[in-house]
This record gives C-alpha cells, structure tokens and sequence, in this order.
C-alpha cells in the first residue's frame, strides 16, 4: 500500500502537509547538527595503552616467556621495538610481523635475541625460545612452532608488554645461524613444515637430512662462507640446490663458520630486506638485496626468484 497515491485526486490534499513537512524539516536539522554525535569506533589495533608512538629505527626491548613444548617449559627470549634498550622497556606503539630465531649450538634464546636486535630496530618482533640439549632437530622444529602459538597467544591478551604488539595474522619468518640454520632448513621440509612460517633465513647452515623434502617450501635464503670448516660451502650449495624457488644463496668469500665479514653489514642487510619482501609484501625489497651484493666486497648471489 502506497503513503501517497500518485493520483490527480490526491495532488490536492497533499500539498498542505508537504509544506508542513519541509517546515518542519528546516526547523529540525539544525537542532540535530547540536546534538551529540556518537564517537568513532577505535581501531583494535594497534592498542594504545601501557606503549609509546616513535619512530624507527627503534630500541630493543626484552622480555620473556613461557613455552610448553614437548612436555617442558622452555624460556624463550621476546625482543620488541621499544623506547629505550633494555629489559622491560616502555614498548612502541605499533602491531609488527614476527621473526623467529634458531640459536647455534652452545648458545641460547638470549643471545639469538640479541644477534638478531637489528631486526628488532628495523620494526619487527624476534622471538628467540632457547634449545634443550640433544641436537634434535625435529624437536627444535617443534619448539619453533610452539614459540608462534606462544607469542601470538600473549601478544593477544591485554596487560603485558606484548599485548597488541605481534602481528595475528598473516606471514611469519624464521632466522637461524648455524644449528638454529639447520633447524630452518627442517622448516622448509614438508615433514616439519609450518604454513604459518613463510619465509626461512639460514646462515652457515645446511641440511643433513638424507630425505630432504623442500618442494613447496617457503621462500629460502642461505648465507654460507666458502671457507667454512664447520659446515662445509659443498654440502650447503647442494642443499640450495635441491631446494625449491624462491630461493637464494649468498656465497661469502674467505668467510669462515663465524661469518666474519670483516664489518661489512651483507648479513644484516641482506636478510632484513629478504624478510621485508616477504613479511611485509614489498616488492621492492629482493631488488634492494641484489644492489646490496653488487655493492659487497665479500658477497656475491645465486637466485631463483
């Protein structure tokens, strides 16, 4: 049924109350406009309480947590970006990707934290869990997975020094030198593969696993020396070789198992932009890598990208 039949008949009676109509309309808007407007919804994220708004390059600082894996608990080192450097240090007011580290043999999370703060001041979270004893590869792939769960599980709870600050959703990486190397190559095989985990950094490392399976693996950098008395350059250049695109090898000349560069920053560099391209979508980031190795002394690359 119609308000107003659109009739001749009904033209008539009509014009009066639309005159009314707009009379009343003019006389109301602009008693409206003075009312009170709702506020706008605030963005979930990034949370704004207990955090300060700075800009990179940022500090470093840390905190722990607990993670259960395999039955135990294991500490695992949070570096995050912050106002100042230290331990419980005011964080910034930012939501950033994830970066896991794989520490070497003899070290621990801390110092795979601390080994990797230039990420941390280049605007991501490095969470850094610490291995127990064995060399279990598998395990340690377990324990990376756990350390995600973990982190994102605090990170979205309210108080802490985490909460809001990682990233839910999207992709993460993992960075590891030596046998932290060699957990990120187990990783990238489909039997320890994380599809949470989309980009692998591995420095001095190398796949011992005689059934290697990269296909459909995560993007792959290596960065191994060629004087490598440790893990020897052949064996990483035949793991780089069996892997899947994306990938790259960094070679670096004379470098031994320390990844001595003699300061030339190839290492920093080149993997913060890999992750860049790959954590945070930019796509010009793999052809910043390439000027970095033009530019290096000590550096040069084999790609598949």
């Amino acid at each position: 049924m119609r308000l107003f039949p659109q009739t001749s008949t009904a033209r008539g009676p009509l014009l009066p109350v639309l005159l009314t109509l707009a009379a009343l309309t003019a006389t109301l808007l602009p008693l409206a406009a003075l009312a009170p407007q709702p506020a706008p919804a605030a963005a979930a994220e990034p949370r704004r309480s207990g955090c300060v708004e700075a800009r990179g390059p940022f500090h470093v600082g840390t905190t722990t947590v607990t993670v259960r894996s395999r039955g135990r608990d294991l500490p695992a080192t949070v570096a995050y970006p912050a106002t100042s450097d230290g331990v419980g240090a005011t964080p910034v007011c930012r939501v950033s990707p994830l970066v896991l580290a794989g520490h070497g043999s003899g070290g621990d999370g801390a110092s795979a934290a601390a080994l990797h703060g230039y990420l941390v001041e280049a605007g991501y979270v490095v969470a850094a869990p610490t291995f127990p004893g064995g060399f279990d590869i598998a395990g340690y792939a377990k324990d990376v997975r756990r350390t995600l769960t973990t982190v994102r599980a605090v990170s979205d709870r309210s108080g802490g020094l985490l909460s809001g600050r990682v990233r839910q959703g999207g992709p993460v990486g993992y960075i590891g030198t030596s046998m932290g190397a060699i957990v990120g190559l187990a990783l990238v095989d489909s039997e320890q593969r994380d599809g949470r985990i989309r980009a692998v950094v591995a420095k001095a490392g190398t796949s011992f696993d005689p059934t290697f399976r990269p296909v459909g693996g995560p993007p792959l950098l290596m960065l191994n020396g060629d004087a490598d008395s440790v893990i020897p350059y052949a064996g990483a250049r035949e793991t780089y070789q069996q892997a899947r695109r994306t990938k790259g090898l960094i070679t670096l000349s004379g470098v031994g198992h320390d990844l001595d560069t003699g300061g030339d920053p190839v290492l920093r560099t080149t993997s913060t932009a890999f992750l860049d391209r790959f954590l945070r979508d930019r796509d010009h980031a793999l052809g910043r890598l390439q000027r970095i190795v033009s530019d290096s002394e000590v550096a040069s690359l084999r790609k598949r990208w």
